[in-house]
């Protein structure tokens, strides 16, 4: 095959991906994207440690889902929310009233002019100054990210290319696979997104070769990777867990438990326990009771996919090990993964399979020097 060309000014070399390996090759990369820099991206966002993960995805939802990104019908917001986290209406009713109370006052609920039956969800003159804080700190440590995304000349720009290009691949195959699930599909779009630069519609709606992708002007990139970053973690992160978890009725947390120990674990078998607590509750925002409880349920009948061992340096701790039943489950729920990314991986060309992997790799190496969190005063008072 011939040699790539772009705008490397080393002429640096991007391996090439056989299609057939690209789907898992993705689904691997999806863990540290997903959790590790998601995660960073997230608590950056929230700009102050008084909201919770939860709090934070509303009002980012308002911003880049609702009418001129200060308005949202109640239940728009819950369906984009309920596509994105393991949250009944109630608890979901619960984290807006606890934001437009003092002391936060971030949102006022106000009844539809267009539905009576309806609410409108509106951020505050408060609400507005802190979106706008959030804001500014994501763009902050997106303009680092983005600093750090300097091998060869251009490789930014390929960066929010293949950022937006498969955002809205995202969208499309996972719209499709929740065809006629009106309570998932709904109110989900991002195409109103609050992208400014022209380059942002022409990256979700054209396919570019490396030579032929546009530069984005400098004052517009760091504002194009924001609104990229979150949905990719969100919609497209939490869909593959979903994803991972069909064949079997397991929890979140229980997912996520296994998908730990098989990146993260010696040979993908075996983890200390403490490590997984940590990685969890970092995540998830749960107790170090609620993780036991999720490690004992896969242990315990009908699931049976882990085995608790003495830690052979450490007679306190304990190494969390998938038995053959985990192995062959593990196994399984990645083959229900990657069959679903092959849906993603079919709508690319052979460079824009190269450029995704790169940059999913880059984006992994780069974050694991992570500063931040980039946060400047809040006004959540």
């Amino acid at each position: 095959m011939a040699a790539i060309k772009s705008k490397r000014a080393q002429g640096t070399a991007v391996p090439r991906i056989k299609r057939s390996e690209a789907a898992r090759k993705l689904l691997d990369l999806f863990y540290p994207v997903h959790y590790a820099v998601g995660m960073k991206v997230e608590d950056t966002l929230r700009s102050s440690d008084l909201l919770d993960r939860h709090q934070v995805a509303i009002l980012w939802i308002i911003r880049t889902v609702g009418e001129n990104g200060v308005s949202i019908p109640r239940k728009q917001l819950e369906n984009v929310m309920t596509g994105w986290y393991d949250i009944s209406s109630s608890a979901l009713s619960k984290s807006i009233r606890s934001i437009a109370k003092p002391p936060f006052l971030l949102l006022r609920i106000e009844e539809n002019p267009d539905s009576a039956r309806e609410k409108l969800v509106n951020l505050t003159p408060a609400g507005k100054d802190f979106v706008q804080t959030m804001v500014r700190n994501g763009s902050a440590m997106c303009s680092w990210y983005l600093g750090e995304m300097s091998q060869w000349e251009g490789e930014v720009d390929v960066c929010l290319y293949i950022f937006s290009k498969v955002n809205a691949i995202f969208d499309q195959v996972i719209d499709d696979e929740k065809a006629g699930d009106a309570h998932l599909v709904a109110g989900s779009d991002y195409s109103e997104s609050v992208l400014r630069h022209p380059l942002a519609s022409s990256f979700t709606e054209k396919n570019y070769s490396w030579s032929e992708i546009p530069c984005v002007p400098k004052e517009y990139a760091a504002m194009m990777q924001l609104d990229v970053f979150f949905p990719i973690h969100y919609k497209a992160g939490n869909f593959v867990e979903k994803v991972l978890r069909s064949s079997v009725n397991l929890s979140r947390q229980q997912v996520i438990i296994l998908w730990i120990i098989a990146a993260e674990g010696v040979d993908g078998k075996v983890m200390p326990r403490k490590d997984i607590e940590s990685d969890l509750s970092d995540w998830l925002e749960i107790t170090g009771s609620s993780i036991s409880k999720a490690i004992r349920s896969l242990r315990a009948p009908p699931l049976k996919l882990l085995d608790l061992k003495e830690h052979p340096q450490s007679g306190r701790e304990k190494m969390v090990c998938l038995n053959r039943k985990g192995e062959r489950f593990i196994r399984r729920m990645f083959k229900d993964g990657t069959r679903f990314l092959e849906g993603v991986i079919e709508k690319l060309s052979d460079d824009e399979i190269d450029m995704l992997i790169h940059i999913f790799n880059r984006t992994s190496d780069i974050f694991e020097d992570y500063p931040g969190p980039f946060r400047s005063d809040s006004t959540s008072g």
